[in-house]
């Protein structure tokens, strides 16, 4: 089963629409506030302009030359007043400041008029910018500080939106979890007509058409079984009684091989019967008693011969020696899970090693099956899986472990797999918590 790989926030779909409405709202909120920045910009300095201007011809209209008419300078206002009478220049007043040419901290303007009596009365006239500039970092500052805010606020309210707008997709992906695809429930359709509904009306009709392939493949596995196993049976049959009969080796040899490979060949149908009825959800089962150390010896004796081959004994242990091992369950069932169990310890056993069964009883009743390995197995659980097999072993069909776990869980056993570095166990115990 392949592992599902982590997920993290930043790769939803809510994260992404809540990044694109952010982005898209940042965008436009910041050419507003650029544009309100730079309008604001330009009324204040048109209107420190203005300011400048309007007291620039205060002084120049205070000022005459006949008779000479000079107004003094208040606090805060520097100025220079020159009359030129085209002879010579000649200051009538100048208190500007040194550095009256560093622009972050003045603003000059010039202003003329040209008295009745002749001549030019020029007043330069300066005011402190460092107010101005002030106020257009203070401007800028705080443009600064509601951008990220303004930032943060649009994301967050394009994730919450996009968790709201997204509901129903989540709707949609908690029901389709919760497929049940050997019993095929089909989605509720919103009621909107919107990407939702078509959304939902395409995965109805998907799983229509699975549900559709899922029984015919079940009742194609369901008759090539029942057709199959009936011939198969014949010459298992037949080649058990030609084999009993006094040949030579060579025929005996090719007799065995025969009889192993329509072994081989009837394990697999009946694997595929029990697969075609678990997936069709036909199966049925008929709880009765069942003394599983009965039916542990008589299962126990089917495979005294290919034990014998690869030179494998058993060894069979009762805990307690006189327990009452009595469950209750489908016979048929529960001798599947058992002869699949005791079927991969022989065949995948170690040659000439012991197999161990042990019964026990305690708080529960179970059954411990466990071979010698000669290579370690990573998560022994995966095994349980539909057509999974080990890595080192690939001569079997993968479905064994699948079927008896599937019919543990119905006849209310759990079945748990475990592995160390010499043993390979299985374990059912009957009567779930």
């Amino acid at each position: 089963m392949k592992k599902q790989s982590a997920s993290f926030f930043y790769q939803s779909l809510r994260f992404r629409f809540g990044l694109l409405f952010n982005s898209l709202l940042f965008l436009c909120v910041s050419f507003i506030v650029y544009s309100l920045y730079r309008n604001a910009k330009t009324e204040l300095d048109r209107s420190f302009s203005l300011q400048l201007s309007s007291a620039a011809n205060a002084v120049l209209q205070k000022t005459d030359i006949d008779p000479i008419s000079v107004p003094l300078p208040k606090s805060g206002e520097f100025f220079r007043i020159i009359y030129d009478d085209k002879a010579r220049k000649t200051t009538l007043i100048d208190n500007l400041p040194q550095d009256r040419a560093d622009q972050e901290k003045w603003r000059l303007v010039s202003v003329k008029k040209y008295p009745e009596n002749g001549g030019l009365l020029t007043v330069d006239f300066a005011l402190s910018a460092e107010n101005y500039h002030a106020g257009i970092r203070k401007l800028r500052q705080l443009l600064y500080l509601y951008l990220p805010v303004a930032f943060l606020l649009s994301f967050l309210g394009g994730y919450l939106l996009s968790g709201f707008l997204l509901r129903p997709l989540r709707r949609i992906i908690h029901k389709a979890n919760q497929v049940d695809l050997e019993h095929i429930t089909l989605l509720a359709e919103p009621t909107a007509r919107d990407e939702f509904y078509h959304l939902t009306d395409a995965l109805n009709r998907m799983l229509l058409r699975i549900d559709e392939q899922a029984k015919q493949q079940t009742a194609f596995f369901t008759m090539a079984s029942h057709e199959l196993r009936t011939p198969i049976s014949t010459m298992l049959t037949e080649l058990q009684v030609f084999n009993r009969e006094p040949g030579d080796p060579q025929t005996r040899q090719l007799l065995d091989n025969q009889e192993q490979e329509v072994s081989r060949m009837k394990a697999l149908v009946d694997n595929f019967l029990w697969m075609s009825q678990i997936e069709s959800g036909n199966l049925r089962g008929n709880p009765s008693a069942i003394d599983l150390a009965e039916m542990v010896l008589e299962l126990s004796e089917g495979f005294r011969k290919p034990m014998a081959l690869k030179g494998q004994r058993f060894r069979i242990e009762l805990s307690p020696a006189d327990g009452d091992f009595t469950v209750s369950g489908d016979r048929n069932q529960v001798e599947v899970i058992l002869h699949n169990l005791i079927s991969n310890a022989v065949k995948y056993g170690e040659p000439d090693n012991i197999l161990e069964i042990i019964l026990y009883r305690q708080e529960r009743t179970g059954i411990l099956v466990s071979n010698a390995i000669s290579r370690p197995i990573e998560n022994p659980e995966k095994l349980k899986g539909q057509f999974l097999r080990d890595t080192f072993h690939k001569d079997g069909f993968g479905l064994g472990l699948w079927i008896s776990d599937t019919l543990s869980r119905k006849n209310n056993a759990e079945l748990t797999l475990e592995a160390d570095k010499e043993r390979f166990l299985a374990r059912v115990e009957f009567g779930r918590k």
